[in-house]
């Protein structure tokens, strides 16, 4: 941490794919913080719109930084070589934070120096519906007024702690470390940084309250193609497969089994849900100790006639909406029509 009576300097990296629609509530988010040593790096991944003109109308306040095209992963990296700050904080370039996000981050760090990373609670919004991802209440009383989890995997796991890449910060020294986001992932990018992250910083720093708002209705044609691709699980069966050998190395498998089998669920659910017969056996059979057999056998029955099952599926699902029986912003993007058209 910086010396007494100084405080740090915080990178804010934001990698932009033709976000012209979005990127100006992103970046006035982060211009409206109540605290001001920060510096705002745009990195402009290949966009074919005007984001870039409407970066640079913020002149000095935000450093833009174009490169071609190559994901987001590759663009956080460019953000992160280019930082100047201690301490680097990522958003997206359709999110954005409440004004107090940086503030009470870096007091919750400058009161527990031994941590190197923090993130925090948000909210999802969809559909005029707008609610926390993590129970506020819940996670106030799991922390007992501690600042910070033990182990990020049995957090998120088994502690319900909601966390995404709109609310990290990360000490540049653990990048320096641990290494940056691996460009070979797709999708998953950001789950394997944090999960590197955890074998060597455990200990994450966490505030339960909402810090950021995540628009799942602001969802362009990129977003929506990797949305599309996660359906089949492929990226979330590679990373699974290759941190359980991670875990076992760095002697965290008991932690970390929790984690892989909510991941596993997840994917297998979203498989049978879109009627990915193969994707779904694939998982069942590939992981045969992290899933139970029963959920396994019922994963086999589910897919017998994939389609019909998908189908009645998505009907619970869509009358559960119009009855009001289900309110949930993080299901509300499946009748969301892409905002690319």
């Amino acid at each position: 941490m910086s010396q007494a009576g100084e405080h740090p300097m915080i990178s804010v990296v934001i990698p932009a794919y033709n976000a012209e629609r979005f990127i100006r509530r992103t970046i006035d988010s982060v211009l409206a913080q109540t605290y001001r040593d920060f510096e705002l790096i745009v990195v402009d991944d290949g966009s074919t719109d005007d984001t870039r003109e409407v970066v640079e109308s913020y002149g000095s306040r935000v450093c833009y930084i174009y490169q071609k095209n190559a994901g987001d992963g590759p663009a956080r990296n460019t953000g992160i070589a280019a930082a100047k700050g201690e301490w680097i904080a990522f958003l997206d370039h359709d999110d954005e934070w409440l004004p107090n996000k940086l503030e009470l981050q870096v007091a919750l760090l400058e009161r527990n120096p031994e941590l190197r990373w923090c993130g925090a609670n948000f909210e999802r919004s969809c559909l005029h519906v707008r609610q926390a991802a993590g129970d506020t209440e819940k996670l106030t009383q799991t922390m007992a007024g501690r600042d910070y989890f033990d182990n990020f995997f049995t957090a998120v796991a088994t502690q319900g702690c909601a966390l995404v890449t709109m609310t990290m910060i990360v000490h540049r020294e653990v990048f320096e470390q641990v290494g940056v986001f691996d460009s070979c992932w797709a999708l998953c990018a950001d789950f394997d940084m944090w999960w590197r992250i955890t074998y060597r910083f455990p200990k994450i720093g966490y505030l339960p309250q909402p810090l950021g708002i995540m628009h799942l209705d602001a969802m362009g044609v990129a977003a929506a193609r990797y949305h599309l691709a996660g359906k089949s699980g492929d990226d979330a069966r590679r990373l699974v497969e290759k941190h359980l050998k991670l875990a076992e190395a760095n002697g965290m498998l008991a932690e970390f089994t929790p984690l892989g089998q909510k991941v596993l669920r997840k994917s297998l659910a979203t498989n049978i849900f879109h009627g990915l017969k193969a994707d779904a056996r694939n998982t069942a059979r590939q992981f045969p100790t992290l899933l139970p057999w029963h959920l396994r056998g019922v994963a086999f029955l589910l897919t017998v006639f994939p389609k019909p099952t998908s189908a009645a599926m998505r009907c619970l699902v869509h009358l559960a909406y119009r009855l009001g029986l289900k309110r949930d912003a993080s299901r509300g993007r499946l009748y969301v029509k892409k905002a690319d058209g």
